[in-house]
């Protein structure tokens, strides 16, 4: 019976439709359809987090201030990263966390200036190494492997101060240092290291604080952040990679960006020129041929000469360059949420959404032309109006990259993730169905990417395993499997609903029939694909007194009350028969 409900949805997937580079998702009944399976032996499952939003300690044991620092003590803001989750001193709580979830990784930064407080190497700050290694070890000692980012956003203020952020070239031997110095100290123990955590964020809607109107100082900053990548990448492979045997990858971030009608070419076209200016900038001197996409060159160059500027701001890079720059990464980490409908315009108007019903990424892709991105019809507001449910996004972003890029190396879902909005001195509402809808749909998409488009995907991680300081929202936007009081000193964690159902995906590697996890999925499936179900991420909501939803369905029974395994099976095949038909039909 199991080949012939594998058979059958082999079949779904040959018949699926596709755009070459794009898969074909429209079909909604087809694509939302569940699928029971585990992921590949070995598979990694963990939470994901970053120094500043969690560490605290902020100018403990002689760390020196970063930029986040600096931002979050002037007069207009509060300092919630002066203490944030109290991780410095509460790390080997956060590990037991990680084993009380079933999770087999921990993908965290390193403070640049927790280690070196001025942002060089002449001063070694002795305290930020032992954090470090006491981390590391105890995630060893525990079965867990680490994965570790380099930069998540945290640059030392001091190189901020002396030669103005990543604007300038000085920053890439800087960053070399640093990169040295962490493969050194921790790289006996650590075998999976990332140099950049979403550079078009920092980049593009950061931009280290400055004030940048017309992105000259932003396509500089990336320019800088790409060589520095490349850098890190070569010193490792040339000194490091054959006695510690591990890998660098780098973290690219992107809403996906699907096009309106697949069957358009220029729809298309826009939804390709959308995935450049947000993927590509970064992705194609990597993985790519080693220098900026070539509509994004072009675009820039036409866009600037419009506006009377002669020379394009986008610098340039050497022949030298490309060749140093292209495969530079041993796997690719990506961090999405979700995504947007993209159709084409006239090239005489920039980007620019449909609506102001969502937040546009178009503000900050200024040179980008002939693109109009709006949200479907339907799609759910989680949280935030960036994020809108999307869980199929996952394929197609995966699909995409390796079918555009020529990709052949292994992905992480280095980021995935749902925040609700709340009032950090409001009781916690610890029953977050929502959640649990968003990790139940989500996963079950990168098993899809898998099983049904043969992604070579090795690992999936949570954002994130504790409601933190989330940057500038500080904790008022809480993405955690567990609850943080900040109210109270000692930040006590209490687990939400949402860890125990993660951990149990994890732990059974996915969606196996005989799960209990997966009992309920069936029985979930179609009202976590409901507006209903994501209600409460947002501001205003009030939870009936019964902490149940007028349609939710009932709680997942225990393992010996769940109907027979055959019936499950032919309810499963029916299901499957149906997803076949849809995918099938004209």
């Amino acid at each position: 019976m199991t080949a012939f409900y594998w058979t059958i949805f082999l079949l779904a997937a040959l018949c699926r439709k596709t755009g070459g580079q794009f898969l074909d998702l429209k079909n909604i009944t087809a694509r939302d359809a569940f699928l029971s399976g585990t992921l590949p032996d070995g598979f990694l499952w963990g939470t994901a987090t970053a120094a500043f939003q969690i560490e605290g300690g902020w100018d403990s044991g002689e760390k020196g201030p970063s930029i986040w620092d600096w931002y979050s003590h002037l007069p207009q803001n509060v300092p919630w990263g002066d203490v944030a989750t109290d991780s410095y001193h509460k790390y080997k709580e956060d590990v037991q966390m990680h084993v009380n979830t079933s999770l087999n990784s921990y993908r965290f930064s390193i403070s640049w200036p927790r280690l070196f407080p001025d942002g060089t190497n002449t001063t070694i700050n002795q305290y930020g190494v032992d954090y470090y290694n006491n981390l590391i070890n105890e995630l060893q000692n525990n079965g867990i492997e680490p994965l570790v980012t380099l930069y998540h956003w945290d640059l030392p203020q001091k190189l901020k101060e002396r030669y103005g952020g990543w604007v300038n070239d000085t920053l890439v031997e800087m960053f070399e240092n640093y990169a040295r110095f962490c493969f050194t100290t921790f790289g006996d123990r650590v075998k999976y290291w990332t140099t950049f955590n979403e550079p078009w964020s920092f980049v593009a809607a950061l931009g280290d604080f400055n004030n940048d109107p017309d992105y000259t100082m932003k396509y500089k900053m990336a320019h800088n952040v790409i060589r520095a990548h490349a850098r890190a990448w070569h010193t490792y492979d040339d000194d490091f990679r054959s006695a510690q045997n591990g890998s660098v990858g780098i973290v690219i971030s992107s809403i996906w960006g699907e096009p309106a009608d697949l069957h358009n070419p220029a729809d298309r076209q826009a939804a390709t020129n959308y995935m450049e200016f947000f993927f590509g900038w970064f992705a194609n001197p990597i993985i790519g041929n080693g220098d900026y996409p070539d509509v994004m060159k072009r675009m820039v160059r036409e866009s600037r000469l419009k506006q009377n500027q002669t020379v394009s701001p986008l610098p340039e890079f050497t022949e030298e360059e490309k060749v140093y720059n292209n495969g530079t990464t041993d796997f690719l980490g990506i961090n999405t949420y979700t995504a947007r409908i993209i159709s084409a315009t006239n090239e005489t108007q920039t980007c620019h959404p449909d609506n102001h019903n969502f937040a546009s990424a178009c503000g900050y892709m200024p040179d980008l032309m002939g693109v109009k991105e709006t949200i479907g019809p339907g799609w759910f507001y989680m949280g935030s109006n960036i994020f809108w449910f999307a869980p199929w996004n996952i394929r197609g972003i995966l699909h995409f990259v390796r079918e555009r890029y020529g990709y052949t190396k292994p992905f992480y879902l280095s980021e995935v993730g749902i925040g609700e909005t709340y009032k950090y001195h409001s009781p916690p509402n610890l029953n977050d169905t929502w959640r649990m809808c968003f990790y139940l749909t989500y996963a079950n998409e990168a098993l899809k990417a898998v099983k049904l488009d043969g992604v070579d995907l090795r690992g999936f991680y949570a954002w994130t395993l504790m409601d933190n300081v989330e940057w500038g929202s500080g904790p008022d936007l809480a993405f955690g499997l567990y609850h943080t009081n900040f109210t109270h000193p000692s930040r006590k964690r209490t687990p939400k609903r949402s860890q125990g159902l993660y951990g149990s995906i994890a732990r059974e590697n996915g969606f196996p029939d005989n799960a209990n996890h997966v009992w309920m999925t069936r029985q979930w499936w179609e009202w976590c694909h409901m507006d209903e179900a994501y209600a409460p991420t947002r501001h205003g909501y009030v939870e009936p007194t019964n902490n149940v939803r007028p349609t939710q369905p009932a709680p997942c029974p225990s393992v010996s009350t769940a109907p027979a395994a055959q019936s499950l099976m032919f309810t499963g095949i029916l299901g499957i028969l149906a997803a076949l038909v849809a995918f099938c039909s004209p």
